[in-house]
């Protein structure tokens, strides 16, 4: 078992109501490491407590749309309007599922109709089929298409339409296609009762509770799962081998594909580590952040969940930030990204 503690010792520093579980993963082993603050207790062990995993949702969502191209159940290449009639919209006969899942669709990261003044703390809940519908109806981004900008609007929209070619929630989606398979028993959009009282709750970056977010079916494909690091650590694993039911899925999301003049991918991001390609997400919630990385090169992956965020969703918290660091020229709320410690711990991992 490596030692990690100094890792992540920035990290936990000041985090009263910390849970943060790491898995170490190579294509026969998985190493689990813990962190709580302070110490707990507890009856379920670390590895099989659940937590949002975010925006870690739309490489999952990417793997979906791959593996019902490779049945033959539609193309990446098919236009939205294929699976949508809104009208007249032109924009919607030119961008396609490829687009939408590599983040070129130009659909802003969120629709201007959604407004999280409805529920700040829950911003996705009363954002409904007939909200998306309404945004679609009018929306023309053409201009914008094969340029790269995030998009919860655009992954959500293709887990929505995964969904109706299907005929199939997406936790049913979910299920059947990736996580039965691979036997993550763990992972699911729509938590059951058991499951739900492993669901760790989630802090801002000042320890403040956040409820969890629910993505109302509409946003499914870009935020809504839940899993554990033991679930995670199965599916970095799957993800360094080559016979598995979703090989193919799989193996395809880890090839760029070009858009325009850019090499991006179907759900992952890309980076280097130690001179060495490496392939990542993270995701984040109002109280928790997660990031999963891979390097094929060396057979080797870590995932990092905790129930932290990176900053606070409370706006007065923000204002008092800004009025101590007048005085201070310091932080009161300094914001803690997970990203680093997860990268530093694969370059440690793949120095070995």
């Amino acid at each position: 078992m490596r030692d990690i503690q100094g890792f992540v010792s920035d990290y936990i520093k000041g985090k009263r109501h910390l849970h943060l579980e790491i898995g170490i993963v190579t294509k026969g082993d998985i190493e689990y490491h813990s962190f709580a603050n302070p110490p707990r207790q507890s009856t379920v062990a670390p590895e099989h407590q659940l937590f949002e995993i975010g925006s870690l949702t739309k490489v999952f969502t990417s793997m979906l749309l791959l593996e019902l191209e490779y049945q033959q159940r539609l193309s990446t290449d098919d236009t939205v309007s294929k699976y949508i009639q809104q009208g007249k919209n032109d924009y919607l006969k030119k961008v396609t599922l490829k687009h939408l899942a590599s983040h070129t669709s130009g659909l802003p990261r969120l629709a201007p109709n959604l407004s999280s003044k409805k529920n700040r703390y829950n911003p996705y809940s009363r954002y409904a089929e007939q909200d998306l519908l309404a945004f679609l109806a009018d929306a023309d981004y053409t201009e914008q298409i094969g340029s790269f900008e995030y998009s919860n609007t655009g992954v959500g929209l293709l887990g929505y339409i995964l969904c109706k070619v299907t005929d199939l929630t997406y936790d049913d989606l979910l299920k059947k296609y990736i996580t039965n398979p691979l036997n993550m028993m763990e992972t699911a959009a729509v938590l059951n009762t058991e499951q739900n009282s492993r669901l760790v709750d989630g802090h801002t970056s000042t320890g403040k509770v956040m409820p969890h977010w629910d993505m109302n079916g509409v946003h499914d494909g870009a935020g809504a799962i839940k899993s554990s690091v033991h679930d995670m650590s199965l599916f970095v694993q799957a993800n360094l081998n080559e016979n598995h039911p979703l090989a193919s899925a799989m193996q395809r999301s880890h090839v760029p594909i070009q858009i325009g003049e850019s090499e991006l991918y179907f759900g992952w991001q890309e980076d280097t580590a130690l001179d060495q390609n490496i392939l990542w997400h993270n995701g984040g919630t109002f109280g928790a952040t997660s990031y999963l990385a891979i390097n094929k090169e060396q057979g080797v992956g870590v995932v990092l969940l905790s129930n932290y965020c990176f900053g606070s969703a409370d706006r007065v918290d923000v204002y008092l930030d800004a009025i101590y660091k007048v005085f201070t020229k310091k932080d009161l709320y300094p914001l803690t990204f997970l990203e680093p410690v997860g990268k530093d711990i694969l370059e440690s991992v793949m120095q070995k």
